[in-house]
């Protein structure tokens, strides 16, 4: 299943194209690239057989350094940002409260990492995702507070 919409796809399909052309064609890009010109041809084709083939993250990032222009970056930016974000749900006691737990599992998590006087990888890693967990959390508070919700 396609979680991403035609509308979407038109959007980094365009973008590729794009990048290419800022590349002085897809032979061009091909060569800088290392790729095929036929593979990248139908990263920005629009037609139904290609309709879910998308650039690679890797060959992305390169095209957008070597045009100077984040055309692909700027694609992929609009359609996260256009996503609707996750609601904080109603600002009461119970939601703050479950809030202060994803807080509190942070320092819990470091605490624990630092219970030694050594933090290792595994500690970092696991540091990190409780912090990514909360800063979900946060955004979707932020976004409330902010009227973006």
């Amino acid at each position: 299943m396609r979680s991403i919409s035609d509308k979407d796809s038109g959007i980094i399909k365009a973008a590729t194209a794009a990048a290419y052309e800022a590349m002085g064609g897809v032979s061009r890009a091909a060569d800088a690239l290392l790729v095929g010109s036929s593979t990248l041809t139908k990263y920005a084709s629009p037609n139904e057989e290609w309709k879910d083939s998308f650039i690679r993250l890797d060959l992305a990032v390169e095209l957008d350094r070597r045009t100077g222009h984040p055309f692909l970056l700027e694609a992929m930016t609009k359609l996260v940002k256009s996503a609707p974000s996750k609601s904080f749900g109603a600002l009461t006691a119970s939601a703050v409260l479950r809030l202060d737990v994803v807080l509190d599992d942070v320092v819990r998590e470091v605490v624990k990492a630092i219970e030694n006087d050594h933090v290792d990888a595994a500690e970092r890693q696991a540091v990190c995702e409780r912090i990514v967990a909360a800063q979900a959390v946060l955004a979707c508070l932020f976004a409330q507070m902010t009227g973006e919700a």
